[in-house]
């Protein structure tokens, strides 16, 4: 006989979700993104008998507490700082149209290098990606094992 127990995966929780699902609909009082049949997704105007929220995004950035983590450097970014802020920032964009929860949470321009949070993973890949698809470079991906945070370098000299 086969043993179930050994199927078993251990299952990391966001802790922003909750375990119960929210009454839908439901609209977040801060940035306005509607869940609804299950999703979250972005309405000009929520029902007025929509239920007030929070959501996991807002959540996040409120406590910042990043899903991913991007840094950018080397001597090309000095020179293409502005380009490269935008192509960050329509990455943003692009991704908060499918994912509405994917977010930037903080632009930090430190001495000779740019690091990005954002409030899950999808979003720092995406960035990170565009960024090497532009102007090239080194890219470097570094998953947590077994939690869902990543970290992206980008380099180009």
């Amino acid at each position: 006989m086969e043993r179930k127990d050994r199927l078993i995966q251990e299952y990391h929780h966001d802790p922003y979700f909750l375990k119960s699902k929210l009454p839908d609909p439901s609209v977040c009082e801060k940035c306005g993104v509607m869940f609804h049949n299950g999703v979250f997704d972005w309405v000009s105007t929520a029902p007025p008998d929509a239920t007030k929220m929070v959501c996991p995004a807002c959540r996040r950035i409120a406590d910042s507490f990043e899903g991913g983590i991007i840094t950018l450097e080397g001597l090309f970014l000095e020179g293409h700082k502005q380009e490269i802020l935008n192509i960050i920032r329509n990455a943003e964009n692009a991704q908060k149209t499918r994912r509405p929860l994917d977010r930037i949470i903080k632009i930090s321009d430190l001495q000779g290098k740019i690091e990005v949070t954002t409030t899950y993973e999808h979003l720092a890949r995406r960035i990170g990606d565009a960024v090497n698809s532009a102007y090239k470079g080194t890219l470097e991906l570094q998953y947590s094992d077994g939690e869902k945070y990543v970290r992206v370098r980008w380099r180009r000299d």
